[in-house]
């Protein structure tokens, strides 16, 4: 190795050999950091608190972050001579990427190798060889100075936190060492190099593909650089390296803590190691052990009284403080800890926590900031973090390497379960090292590193020994390490291609011989139920609910089956969030662009990646609500609740209710629930229905809330809710007053009629009919127009991600697009075969028309009559009956998007407000996270963003919608609950990304009879979600109105 940092000697003998993985790296141990005594060690343990911030308060540490001088080079042989004085240095900050700060580029790949379709890269290398016309070389330096007081028989430690791919590190020109592995911590020794108090310089070389990067093939955005904290730390000459802390829970309610310890440094005949255990202010336990001369291994332990015990439900943490006393007593080192007391256990096929069974309430989780990209901030992970566990997330998988320690250390405080996974995903090749063994090293090595970094945490239950590398004796080596190492946690494995398990679901993968648990991926439920029935092991789903843009439609099926199967334990949910990039647009690419061939999975997250929520997060936290009521006698009141926390009564919440007639509250009441954790129990609720008109719609709601503030939500944050539609019985009673004012029925309908046109105008409304076209072309109301086209009926929407935009030769989606636009769907024309006029001088006129529904140049694939009843006051009753074609029946093999019927709206329709499903969109089979009740907004709002345009903003199970401008509205009223959205845009079933829509002039008004279910990715809608080409028939009423009416009230007939 050149022992300057410039063009190395020998440079493929460490990046492209994977024999060496590493050179002058300190053994791997869990993060400690010195204080000179107990008090300040814990006057630094402030809760909720990044690491590094707590360290900084510590003599004995210094933080590195910050500006760095930067240099950049496209591949080694671009590298100066010598780092002299011809180099350009720019700044950079550390911690960082460099590709969002001006060099390089990000590229995301799913399952490639970074380099492959990179213009860059002249010829593709054969493994352990990486590309040499495209390696991109960062180049970091700045001036280290350590405390004066550091000098002496003391230690200095320089710890890099994470750095990609594979880096040197020099100080003062002189070689230090060497690492690769990218996701856990690299140390080094400086003793013998830095003189404390006096100024070095510190230089750092990181390349951007090395051997190692075959083993990184994770579905993420590929970056390079300095990404996570460096420091610099001193110990002194006999220190504490590393500490194993386990648990045991006692019948009798108290514990034993048992510390391992390896004290190192030299001599430690007569040395001690004492462990203090404190609750607050209160000492609990002290334990100590005294070291021979040559020993550097000490256990303590000791009885703590009446511990509570950890769980994500209650995520009680003690302080522990390791004291390291010389001979005579003085103190030289002292380290803090947090602890939970906790016993993670397997028994008859079911995880348990503290002998309480767990249920994963899981999501897979990226590191990645849109802003700054795998480098995340403390205070973004806490929010993360916060809103998981806001929306009922309990569990973190950290897919696809180890994290950050704030992910950690916040999963111990707020109450997480942790599965950890190792940094190694080969998809492109799964079974990459069983061919290649020359990389064993390096995976053990990336396994063993996270067990030995991590093991402390009380957060973690299970270790994962990759994701989708397939599975060989490397794994099963992993494994013995664990169970050798830690026996308290299990062994996970997600490998995909190589389970037993083909033949319920080809991608139904993710257990192996040696793992503990079962993981499946990407089941479908009937499937799942069948692996439950035949797996002895606990059963938790690696990877299930792939929520590609508008998604996630299958959650209530899934969660049926977890809540009723013992072994069947929950999941983790693909994925978080997106992993978009500000700055950075994704659009039809070449070749060598950073998001090309791969990009959809990009846009798999329950929230965008800014943290705005996407509405399928609704439907997570209404499943993973760890409670059900359900209905015994729905008029009587009579209900069960059912507990699925594992060791919380539910008497710890305040669980209320409330009776709401047609969306408003009239009766509200609280509950005391006293339900243990795994019973049911029945509850009445002391609703009065005396006073309700048999007309009006009314609906129960249970409401559980937190009763005491929490880390993650203040008091009084709903935890969840269920309702029940309540069947009011026959009453004469009419009092419920009426909200708008009575109108006479009005004149006479005028009507005229020539070929083409019937116009029909009353005092205040006139309505043109197109004969030709079979709709309305323009309604008005008071002088102005409110709707200028329509009812049309129609059957396409703007295909999801599920639908289209997906590759058709894989599973990942359905390409049901590519069905409905070669049949048609999205090109049809309503043309009119007949229609009649009738007059009535009592009720109005009646139009009834004939239609058929034809794409270009093909037959018709609808037949479609309509009638239309138009009152003296301008109410609008229709009826649509609608006939699939055989030119639709035998040709159709998949599902049709939707049928109903579309309308255009005036531009002035800027606000609406439904009664219905709400407020966030909703699916057929995403809807049960909404409420039925009444909501508003502006029309635009309703929009979700999603980055491949698709349908979006449907509202379910709608009883009336209303659209309204600054002096008209228009309502629409079903007899049975509808499904209406708006389109605001022009192209949106066409445009392939967000950034091409165009807006519309005017906003297209859907009201549907049905609506497909979104599914998932790959897993398509449930049968009963799916709409068959048959006879469909439907009713409702159009009413334009003053703006100010009252929607229910005309609904009602009582603004008739």
């Amino acid at each position: 190795m050149s022992r300057e940092p410039a063009q190395l000697a020998g440079l493929d003998d460490y990046i492209e050999n994977p024999a060496r993985i590493e050179e002058g790296v300190e053994p791997t141990h869990v993060p400690s950091v010195s204080y000179e005594s107990t008090a300040s060690a814990r006057d630094a343990a402030a809760r909720l608190t990044e690491p590094e911030t707590r360290w900084a308060s510590s003599k004995y540490f210094r933080l590195l972050n910050g500006d760095w001088s930067f240099a950049w080079a496209e591949k080694p042989s671009d590298l100066p001579d010598r780092l002299g004085g011809d180099i350009e240095w720019d700044e950079i900050s550390v911690p960082g990427v460099w590709q969002l700060s001006g060099y390089d580029r990000p590229i995301y790949r799913n399952i490639a190798l970074t380099w492959e379709q990179i213009p860059e890269v002249e010829s593709m290398p054969e493994p352990p060889r990486v590309p040499e016309t495209f390696n991109p070389v960062g180049t970091y330096q700045r001036n280290i100075e350590v405390p004066a007081e550091w000098d002496g028989d003391r230690h200095t430690f320089l710890h890099f936190e994470g750095v990609k791919s594979a880096f040197f590190v020099w100080v003062d020109g002189e070689y230090v060492g060497y690492d690769q592995g990218s996701m856990t911590p690299s140390e080094f020794d400086l003793t013998e190099i830095l003189d404390p108090g006096e100024s070095h310089t510190l230089t750092v070389q990181v390349f951007r593909f090395s051997d190692g990067s075959y083993l990184e093939t994770q579905d993420m955005v590929r970056f390079s650089g300095i990404f996570r904290s460096v420091y610099v730390y001193s110990k002194p000459s006999v220190f504490l390296r590393d500490y194993d802390v386990q648990t045991e829970l006692h019948p009798s309610g108290d514990a034993t803590l048992t510390v391992d310890a390896e004290v190192v440094g030299g001599d430690t005949d007569g040395w001690r190691v004492i462990g203090r255990m404190f609750d607050g202010e209160t000492e609990l336990a002290t334990a100590e052990a005294t070291l021979g001369a040559e020993e550097g291994d000490a256990s303590i332990r000791t009885t703590v009284p009446s511990p509570t015990p950890w769980s994500a439900e209650q995520p009680a943490l003690y302080d522990l403080v390791l004291e390291i006393r010389n001979p005579d007593g003085s103190v030289v080192e002292v380290v803090p800890d947090r602890v939970g007391f906790r016993e993670f256990t397997i028994e008859d096929g079911q995880v348990l926590i503290n002998g309480d069974p767990i249920t994963v309430r899981g999501i897979n989780r990226h590191e990645h900031d849109p802003e700054t990209g795998r480098t995340v901030s403390f205070e973004r992970v806490r929010e993360e973090l916060t809103l998981l566990k806001q929306h009922n997330v309990n569990a973190i998988r950290t897919a696809h390497y180890p994290n950050d320690l704030a992910v950690y250390e916040l999963a111990d405080e707020l109450g997480f379960y942790v599965i950890d996974e190792a940094n190694i995903e080969t998809h492109f090749n799964m079974n990459f090292v069983n061919e290649r063994p020359a990389f064993e090293t390096s995976f053990l090595r990336r396994f063993e590193q996270m067990v030995d970094h991590h093991k402390n945490f009380a957060s973690i239950f299970a270790w994962s020994t990759s994701n989708e590398a397939g599975q060989g004796v490397p794994h099963e080596k992993m494994a013995s390490y664990a169970r050798e190492g830690d026996p308290t946690r299990f062994v996970y494995h997600q490998g995909s291609g190589d389970a037993p398990y083909e033949e319920f679901h080809e991608s139904m993968t993710g257990t192996a011989p040696f793992a503990d648990i079962s993981g499946p991926r990407y089941a479908v439920p009937h499937t799942l139920a069948q692996h439950s029935a035949v797996e002895d092991r606990p059963l938790i789903m690696g990877e299930y609910g792939h929520a590609l843009c508008n998604s996630l439609g299958l959650q209530d099926a899934f969660w049926d089956l977890v809540n009723a199967i013992d072994g069947l334990q929950g999941g983790f949910i693909w994925e978080w969030t997106n992993q978009t990039l500000a700055g950075h647009v994704v659009s039809d690419a070449a070749p060598g662009e950073w998001w090309f061939d791969d990009d959809p999975f990009l846009l798999d997250g329950t929230a965008f990646s800014d943290l705005t929520l996407q509405p399928e997060l609704r439907q997570v936290k209404k499943t993973h609500q760890p409670f059900a009521f359900d209905d015994v006698a729905l008029a009587e009141g009579v209900f069960t609740v059912s507990n699925y926390y594992s060791s919380t009564n539910l008497s710890a919440y305040e669980t209320t209710w409330e009776l709401t007639v047609d969306g408003e509250q009239i009766q509200s009441g609280v509950l005391e629930l006293d339900v243990v954790p795994g019973q049911t129990r029945g509850v009445t609720v002391p609703f009065d229905l005396s006073e309700i008109p048999s007309d009006r719609e009314c609906h129960l709601t249970f409401r559980v809330r937190l009763s005491e503030e929490t880390d993650w939500a203040p008091a009084g944050h709903e935890i969840g809710f269920d309702q029940f539609s309540i069947p009011v019985p026959p009453t004469e009673t009419t009092e419920f007053a009426a909200d708008g004012a009575q109108v006479s029925p009005g004149e006479q309908i005028a009507l005229e009629e020539t070929d083409d046109v019937i116009v029909l105008s009353g005092d205040r409304f006139r309505y043109r009919f197109d004969t030709g076209r079979g709709r309305f072309d323009e309604l008005q109301f008071d002088g102005e127009t409110v709707a200028s086209d329509g009812p049309v009926f129609g059957a396409f929407r703007a295909p999801i991600a599920n639908e289209g935009h997906m590759d058709s030769d894989t599973e990942w989606g359905y390409d049901n697009e590519g069905e409905w636009r070669s049949l048609g769907l999205h090109a049809l024309s309503q043309v009119a075969t007949d229609h009649i006029v009738e007059r009535d001088d009592e009720s109005g006129v009646r139009i009834t028309c004939s239609t058929e529904l034809r794409p270009p140049e093909r037959d018709a694939l609808f037949e479609v009559d309509f009638a239309y009843e138009v009152s003296r006051d301008g109410t609008v009753d229709a009826s649509v009956d609608a006939r699939p074609t055989p030119a639709l029946t035998e040709e159709l093999s998949t599902w049709l998007p939707r049928l109903g019927i579309e309308l255009e709206l005036s531009s002035s329709m800027t606000d609406v407000e439904w009664f219905g499903r709400g407020p966030h969109e909703t699916y057929p089979d995403r809807k049960t996270g909404c409420e039925v009740g009444r909501y508003e907004g502006r029309i635009d709002d309703q929009f979700v963003p999603y980055r491949l345009p698709s349908d979006n903003g449907n509202k379910t199970d709608v009883r009336w919608a209303s659209t309204t401008g600054s002096q008209t509205g228009l309502t629409i009223a079903g007899e049975t609950p509808l499904n209406v959205r708006f389109d605001t845009y022009e192209n949106l079933a066409d445009a392939k990304r967000i950034q091409e829509l165009v807006p519309a002039e005017r906003t297209t008004m859907f009201v549907d009879i049905a609506v497909a279910g979104v599914g998932g990715t790959p897993v398509k809608p449930l049968r009963e979600h799916r709409i068959s080409a048959e006879p469909v028939s439907v009713s409702f009423t159009i009413r334009p109105h003053e703006a100010e009416a009252d929607p229910a009230s005309i609904v009602r007939g009582s603004d008739r």
